[in-house]
């Protein structure tokens, strides 16, 4: 049963509802992946009503002087409790390994900040996010590999399992210590593949290549049981429900789960 488990999905977006979501969908911790200005404030402010079950992830606004942006995420850190910051290439229309980032990325290494980037060619209900169109080009994550080597130390997470680059995804996982693989959205993704696969089939297959201690639970329509139901044992399914997402983060189980 998934209440046995501590359950945290790495990738969420703010929203009304979250903690009624949650308790239905058995998860004990979201972390809130703001796309957008706006998404960042909700994302604090749902993380300070409630510290012990959203932890919030910063946005790098791409109009903004990208110079400024260091100390800003300091600033953001300190007052506000960010663990990490969501990259949507495909709104903000760069690349990972683009030198304007390196900055940005030494503050995340010497603060332990985790880096989320969306990986996968999507069809959405709209083709426009942010007044931008949401370009397909910038959603390959084999620039990841470059940034990787260049901080090492730096914890790198990619999203939805990599989508239709799942193999580009599963293998910068296996070969760098530092990038991780998140389960979000994996219904889309399987769904649209020839040959068929399920989630948990892919899960089962990341978890088996790159370790299942670089696979994070992440939901955007997966349930956390299909990690249940693959064929992992059930140290690996702890790992991927939850434990990982806790040490990546720098979090302890609260006291009162």
């Amino acid at each position: 049963m998934i209440g046995d488990y501590f359950v945290v999905n790495f990738h969420e977006h703010p929203g009304d509802h979250l903690v009624q979501k949650n308790a239905e969908m058995g998860i004990d911790m979201s972390v809130l992946l703001s796309v957008g200005d706006d998404a960042l404030e909700k994302s604090i402010a749902l993380s300070q009503e409630k510290p012990e079950m959203f932890v919030p992830f910063y946005w790098v606004n791409p109009a903004r002087d990208l110079d400024q942006e260091p100390q800003r995420l300091r600033e953001a850190v300190r007052k506000w409790g960010i663990r990490g910051i969501k990259f949507q290439p495909m709104d903000q229309h760069w690349f990972a390994d683009d030198r304007r980032l390196y900055p940005i990325y030494e503050v995340c290494a010497e603060l332990g900040l985790v880096c989320t980037w969306h990986a996968g060619i999507v069809k959405l209900n709209f083709k426009y996010e942010l007044g931008v169109p949401m370009l397909a080009r910038y959603t390959d994550p084999l620039p990841i590999d470059q940034v990787a080597f260049d901080f090492p130390e730096l914890k790198i997470c990619i999203a939805h399992l990599g989508g239709n680059f799942n193999y580009r995804a599963i293998v910068l996982a296996e070969k760098h210590e530092n990038v991780y693989l998140d389960t979000a959205f994996l219904p889309f993704f399987c769904s649209h593949m020839l040959p068929h696969i399920s989630p948990e089939e892919l899960i089962s297959h990341a978890a088996r290549i790159a370790g299942a201690e670089k696979v994070l639970y992440g939901s955007e329509g997966l349930w956390p049981q299909a990690v249940l139901h693959t064929e992992l044992s059930d140290r690996e399914k702890r790992l991927i429900l939850g434990e990982n997402a806790l040490r990546l983060l720098g979090l302890e189980r609260p006291s009162t789960q």
